[in-house]
């Protein structure tokens, strides 16, 4: 399988980066920045601004599968995640991709979610101190459920940088509290390697 990555140069992207080479996957890499991967014959670098359709078609150029790791930074646009989105999908029709695999939080709920107690008040500050990240993340949501492509939306709390343990996907949580990327980055591969979350919203818990 080739994979682009989105925001491949983020905390996140860099580990899944690192698994999917690990895992025999060839991966084109999308940065916005800084290129911070070492050599490998089967990683190619791009630099890639995802909301612009140039930029993301030269990424996805002869790849089989889409992962967006697009998250808020600062100076970032209130509706990047959306924006980008949009922006993808668009040359996924136009490619002929049907598959993607997009990170967001765990304020994006769907009917039957059991989030925890940590979960909603979490979500709460954060709607607080920015609505916009919770309201763009629930956005880019909606953007792929109207699709008719092959989305995965893997949902998490609040991310580390640790070694990670045991996680687990479900439907409905109730998520981890702290999950390491290094689980995300597995959890993202073991959604491109089952059919088992197509247009699904898993949520990584323990």
């Amino acid at each position: 399988m080739r994979i682009a990555v989105i925001a491949a140069d983020g905390r996140s992207g860099q580990f899944f980066v690192e698994a999917a080479l690990a895992a025999g996957y060839t991966v084109r890499a999308g940065i916005y920045g800084k290129n911070r991967f070492s050599s490998h014959p089967r990683l190619t670098v791009l630099q890639c601004d995802a909301t612009n359709e140039t930029h993301v078609a030269k990424l996805l150029h002869q790849t089989d599968a889409v992962v967006s790791l697009i998250g808020h930074v600062p100076g970032s646009e209130r509706d990047v995640q959306t924006i980008a989105t949009r922006t993808v999908l668009k040359v996924m029709s136009q490619r002929g991709i049907r598959r993607i695999v997009s990170l967001t939080g765990t304020g994006v709920r769907v009917p039957g979610d059991k989030p925890g107690v940590v979960d909603k008040l979490a979500n709460l500050f954060i709607a607080k101190v920015d609505p916009n990240r919770v309201r763009d993340g629930i956005t880019h949501a909606e953007v792929l459920k109207a699709s008719d492509i092959d989305f995965t939306i893997v949902r998490v709390l609040k991310l580390g940088n640790g070694e990670g343990g045991r996680y687990q996907l479900t439907d409905h949580g109730p998520a981890k509290y702290l999950t390491a990327r290094r689980e995300v980055a597995a959890a993202i591969l073991e959604c491109l390697e089952d059919n088992r979350y197509i247009r699904g919203y898993p949520v990584i818990s323990t």
